[in-house]
């Protein structure tokens, strides 16, 4: 794809190193990963068919992901996305001393 990119680029544009950084950065920061931050833990939704086991193995899969992830944000994102099953109340009601 980069090789495609850069021939296809008009001649004499890339004068040095650093233009063709920036070129090249402009083009492709679609596909740049980002550092993932603790709301993107709020989008782990249990699945209709998912056990809570499963669910719970899938949520700290991704809660590892978050650097700094502070356990008030955690807690609240798993209870965000549990579906609305007994389990879900009787942890609402019952204070959590930590995640």
């Amino acid at each position: 794809m980069a090789l495609n990119w850069f021939t296809e680029l008009p001649s004499r544009v890339v004068k040095n190193f650093s233009v063709l950084e920036v070129l090249f950065n402009k083009h492709f920061v679609a596909a740049k990963k980002f550092r993932k931050i603790s709301i993107h833990l709020m989008a782990c939704k249990q699945g209709e068919q998912e056990s809570l086991g499963e669910y719970i193995k899938r949520f700290n899969e991704k809660s590892l992901e978050i650097p700094n992830l502070e356990d008030s944000v955690a807690f609240a994102a798993l209870m965000l996305g549990l579906k609305p099953i007994k389990f879900k109340f009787n942890i609402q009601n019952t204070e959590v001393s930590s995640f």
